[in-house]
């Protein structure tokens, strides 16, 4: 439905009509406000600011509402039509700007006042469940006001009528985004878990809130907690998708973002619970309705191999082993020696191998030390979630499939081309361009297919 203009007593109201999903009844919700018919020409291109105006109006509330189609022509008429119910001015500085922010503001210091921590035990504890809360305010408003003393710009102008401040925006600015995700990234769970619990209530439809809330009960082992805020994260991503968006568009049009993220740590969180025919319906809906396959396949093959399904998982993971994704050579490899070929298992392994050294011993239970650089971070983590998406399968882990990847690890053979590819991906790491150039070359030669092929000879004679 088109936004359109009706009359609110004395004012004008741009409104759009929204079906509630449950009651199926149209509600209308009120998108802006025109005061003063100083302003409604200005918002229509006849006032002061000429064209110039009219197109600041109309790229503000676009910018505002992009999942809402604007006829402007309609919205021009249904204002030109309805200018004379408009007072000529309109207080704009007194209730626009600060009017709002100084009602909560005062609402909010009474109940800092009334909630007094010495007179009543409960209101003490009201403080203390709001601790992390308070205590980031407390940075935030240090923060504005060390930065309050701003000298008026073309930049930070804004016009008669507080467009600008009436229209900052429905979505959480980026910069306090990063800083609440600072304190997850540093590891303080509780304070950003209350931070983020406080954006969700104070900004609506901020899906990658809880987003976060479930990344955060991942990292406590809060399995079913994390299932339940990734699927809030879905459930309000997909609202944020703009309207008749094409297939193709999905994860490049911002919008779609928070949906898809949800989605793959649903998928990840419900494997991780074994509850592994939820997953799989996570990955038809990946596939089929955002096109994101690979991580669909991906994880189809760890949902089978978790189940025993060693040709079902075999299948998925040769499907995206050279997409990005090498240690699904790892579930490759573990299918075809549970199913007895380790003849083929080899060459999958030291594909996984020689494109995560790190993460291949720490399948095997051997200790890695703390990472370095970039790649080792990575390999790091590619070796903890394989040991997490897999914990199904390597909770029953056959003797045999077990014996073989150790003494595969132990060889000789496999040893030295684990060394020499730890030295070359350092050396990769060097300013030295010459070093840099030749270990990068090495690394590329020592996991391409033929020297694979050929270690992978040499270890089969060998075993």
């Amino acid at each position: 439905m088109m936004a359109y203009i009706r009359r609110k007593g004395n004012q004008l109201a741009l409104v759009h009509g929204e079906r509630d999903a449950e009651t199926g009844k149209v509600e209308q919700r009120v998108l802006f406000t025109l005061y003063s018919k100083a302003e409604a020409l200005e918002a229509i291109g006849r006032g002061s600011g000429g064209k110039e105006g009219g197109h600041r109006f109309r790229s503000l509330l676009e910018r505002e509402y992009p999942g809402i189609r604007f006829n402007w022509d309609k919205v021009r008429q249904g204002i030109e039509e309805n200018l004379e119910h408009l007072p000529d001015l309109y207080q704009y500085r007194q209730s626009r700007c600060p009017g709002q922010f100084r009602e909560d503001l005062i609402g909010f210091a009474r109940q800092l006042i009334l909630t007094d921590p010495y007179h009543l035990e409960s209101s003490a504890k009201a403080i203390a469940d709001n601790r992390h809360e308070l205590e980031y305010l407390c940075e935030l408003i240090r923060w504005r006001l060390d930065h309050c003393d701003q000298k008026k710009s073309e930049w930070n102008a804004d016009n008669p009528f507080y467009w600008r401040f009436a229209l900052r925006g429905r979505e959480v600015p980026p910069d306090i985004e990063a800083e609440a995700a600072g304190y997850f990234e540093n590891k303080e769970y509780e304070k950003a878990k209350a931070i983020f619990r406080m954006l969700i209530d104070a900004f609506d439809d901020y899906a990658e809130g809880y987003n976060y809330l479930g990344l955060i009960a991942l990292e406590k082992g809060e399995i079913d907690e994390a299932i339940i805020n990734f699927g809030k994260t879905t459930e309000v991503g997909r609202k944020l998708f703009p309207k008749c968006l094409a297939k193709k568009h999905y994860w490049v049009d911002l919008a779609t973002r928070p949906y898809i993220r949800g989605l793959r740590n649903l998928l990840l969180s419900l494997n991780r619970a074994g509850k592994y025919i939820e997953a799989l319906e996570i990955c038809e809906k990946l596939d089929r309705e955002c096109g994101d396959a690979d991580t669909a396949q991906w994880y189809r093959a760890a949902i089978y191999l978790n189940t025993g399904c060693w040709e079902s998982a075999l299948e998925n993971a040769e499907g995206v082993i050279d997409r990005m994704m090498p240690d699904a050579a790892f579930i490759a490899g573990l299918a075809l020696s549970e199913a007895g070929e380790t003849k083929r298992a080899v060459p999958l392994f030291l594909h996984g191998i020689l494109h995560h050294p790190r993460a291949a011993r720490i399948l095997a239970g051997i200790g890695t030390g703390e990472p370095i650089h970039f790649d080792q971070v990575n390999d790091h983590n590619a070796g903890k979630e394989l040991l997490e998406n897999l914990q199904g399968y390597l909770s029953d882990q056959s003797l045999a499939t077990k014996r073989f990847y150790e003494r595969l690890l132990m060889h000789p053979i496999v040893c030295s081309i684990i060394e020499e590819m730890d030295v070359v991906i350092s050396q990769s790491h060097e300013r030295d361009y010459g070093g840099w150039r030749n270990a990068s070359d090495r690394m590329n030669e020592m996991r391409s297919a033929d020297f694979i092929r050929a270690q992978a000879q040499r270890v089969e004679a060998a075993l």
